[in-house]
């Protein structure tokens, strides 16, 4: 069957589809996924548009379509959906499941703080409601998440499940990549940032802004960024920074080396706008980089562990006086702080990440009655 790859080691008493985005799910939902035995489908799996450009019209007709030939439907007790796609939604809607069949949502993904931000259209914002109201349950990556569900919802959200993220083990820091640059001055940021929306969620901006303010007053930090960047958006980003200020930044593209980095950073930021997690946080933490975050990035509850100062509101100024008040403090402190960040990190190892999402599901299922 080229529509869905078949999990033959399946052997739970509940049959679950996992439903995912191209050109595959994020790498921990993938193996969250796993970890239960699931089905795995493309969201698209009949009409393909996620990858491609196309029309409403032909996104609509492709979610029905989907809804009306998912294979084996009847077989599924639980349709885990990694994201808001809407075609089990139109099967619940159509009365394609029966009543014991549920729809699980992983909201993961910057779609809820554009819920609650207002930033999609109010179109989009209204069918993106109408979808979630009638999902069955919600397993929120993060308390960030779980928050939002009930600021947008209200009342009426359905079942509330939380969990976190992990390190995947092949970023995970060795020995010789846990030792930074704890004298210098650098700040390293990672992620990919291959569109506008995803350069505004990431709060790039914000924190290129930051660093030229912080610079005025401190011409001998950097800033290091990691990770896939159009060349349009890098040149927009730094339009109007002075000749200095450039040059005091660099975009390294992207690596699957980030030891290479980490080692000779000494301060990572990271002030997103509705970023769920935020692994590359986690990475940072691992590698013994303390890292200053916004209070709409959900590792937030992983970095307050280490010391609440480190979470800033998305204020260009707070976040400049912020990365000058760390880079003033005492080598000693930064170096506690630094050894703190390593151990918090070692509860977020992929192990532990997915183990605690099959308790989670496992909790889900009994509460489902199956």
């Amino acid at each position: 069957m080229p529509c869905a790859k078949m999990n033959k080691q399946n052997n739970n008493k509940t049959k679950i589809a996992f439903i995912h985005g191209r050109p595959g799910p994020h790498p921990m939902h993938g193996k969250f996924a796993k970890s239960i035995n699931a089905d795995f489908y493309f969201a698209d799996f009949r009409m393909r548009w996620l990858d491609k450009s196309s029309s409403s019209l032909y996104r609509l007709v492709s979610w029905i379509v989907c809804a009306f030939t998912f294979p084996n439907k009847k077989k599924y007790d639980i349709f885990f959906v990694d994201g808001l796609f809407f075609f089990p939604i139109i099967m619940k809607m159509l009365f394609l499941l029966n009543k014991k069949q549920k729809i699980v949502v992983n909201l993961g993904s910057h779609t809820l703080y554009f819920l609650y931000a207002h930033r999609f259209s109010k179109f989009t914002e209204w069918i993106h409601i109408q979808a979630m109201k009638r999902c069955d349950a919600f397993i929120c990556e993060g308390n960030m998440a779980n928050e939002l569900v009930k600021s947008i919802l209200k009342e009426k959200h359905p079942k509330l499940y939380t969990v976190f993220m992990g390190i995947p083990n092949e970023h995970y820091p060795d020995e010789k990549d846990a030792s930074i640059n704890i004298k210098g001055k650098n700040i390293l940021f990672m992620g990919n940032v291959p569109e506008e929306n995803r350069l505004w969620y990431k709060g790039v901006d914000v924190m290129i802004d930051a660093f030229r303010l912080a610079f005025k007053k401190d011409p001998y930090i950097t800033f290091t960024i990691v990770g896939e960047f159009e060349k349009r958006l890098t040149d927009k980003l730094v339009a109007n920074l002075d000749e200095n200020t450039k040059k005091a930044i660099c975009f390294t593209g992207a690596t699957d080396d980030l030891g290479q980095y980490t080692k000779t950073s000494s301060l990572y930021l990271h002030t997103a706008r509705g970023e769920a997690f935020g692994i590359t946080i986690l990475i940072a933490m691992a590698s013994g980089i303390p890292p200053i975050i916004s209070e709409w990035t959900g590792a937030k509850e992983v970095v307050e562990q280490v010391d609440k100062r480190f979470i800033v509101p998305l204020d260009t100024n707070s976040i400049a006086e912020k990365i000058l008040w760390y880079f003033n403090l005492p080598i000693t402190e930064k170096e506690k702080l630094s050894e703190s960040c390593k151990t918090i990190a070692t509860n977020y190892t992929e192990e532990k990440a997915i183990q605690n999402f099959k308790n989670v599901f496992t909790q889900l299922e009994n509460d489902f009655g199956f």
